[in-house]
């Protein structure tokens, strides 16, 4: 018996030294990524004022960014990345969150007169929480270079718009919903970032949306 109680022992020492070596090594790098990825956000908009909100201390923050742009008022953004930090809840978090993710709001000067959504077949576990939901036509979107998208919207030619919007901004394989509310009055964008790609890709989202959605928006 004390030999089985001591094997035990054992194996409780060498876990909590991994989960002490996975917390420090989980924390520096979600540290480290956050602090990349605030950097690279500040640098690519014309910021007036911002307030920021750290998510649990090492796993995001969420920022609201009031920007000097002509045709966008406000940035909001949420970051929320995997819990590299604890050894235990990393492999549950991670077919939760799907990776780290950005959620994206922007808030335009102008109305925006459409409902559309493009969205990630499968990466709902429960479905999108989308209010006018039952007041869509769903279809069915498809990228160059990326394939897997349905779509939700009033008027066809909204999802044309929202995929132009798209190509011209970001890589879609790294999309996983993006949509124009009316009722909100907000471009709404959730992506897996990419460190490298992503503070860029959020310029020209800010930059490229007024082209496809203000004053009814454009095609050609």
């Amino acid at each position: 018996m004390s030999g089985i109680s001591g094997d035990w022992v054992m194996v409780l020492v060498v876990l909590a030294g991994v989960a002490t070596l996975q917390f420090y090594q989980g924390r520096r790098l979600n540290i480290a990524l956050i602090k990349h990825y605030v950097h690279g956000f500040e640098s690519v908009l014309t910021i007036r004022d911002q307030l920021y909100t750290w998510i649990g201390g090492y796993s995001g923050f969420k920022v609201g960014y009031d920007v000097d742009e002509k045709s966008i008022k406000k940035v909001e953004l949420t970051l929320t990345c995997l819990s590299r930090q604890s050894i235990f809840w990393l492999p549950i978090s991670y077919p939760v969150k799907r990776g780290d993710r950005l959620f994206i709001v922007l808030r335009p000067t102008f109305k925006v007169r459409a409902d559309a959504h493009i969205i990630r077949n499968f990466y709902y576990l429960f479905g999108p929480n989308i209010t006018e939901r039952k007041e869509l036509t769903k279809g069915r979107t498809e990228f160059e270079d990326a394939k897997g998208f349905y779509s939700l919207y009033k008027q066809e030619g909204d999802i044309d718009r929202l995929k132009r919007l798209v190509e011209a901004s970001m890589d879609p394989k790294r999309l996983r919903h993006i949509a124009v509310v009316k009722e909100t009055n907000v471009l709404f964008c959730l992506i897996k970032p990419d460190p490298m790609k992503t503070p860029e890709e959020l310029k020209r989202l800010v930059e490229n949306f007024p082209k496809y959605f203000s004053n009814g928006g454009m095609l050609d």
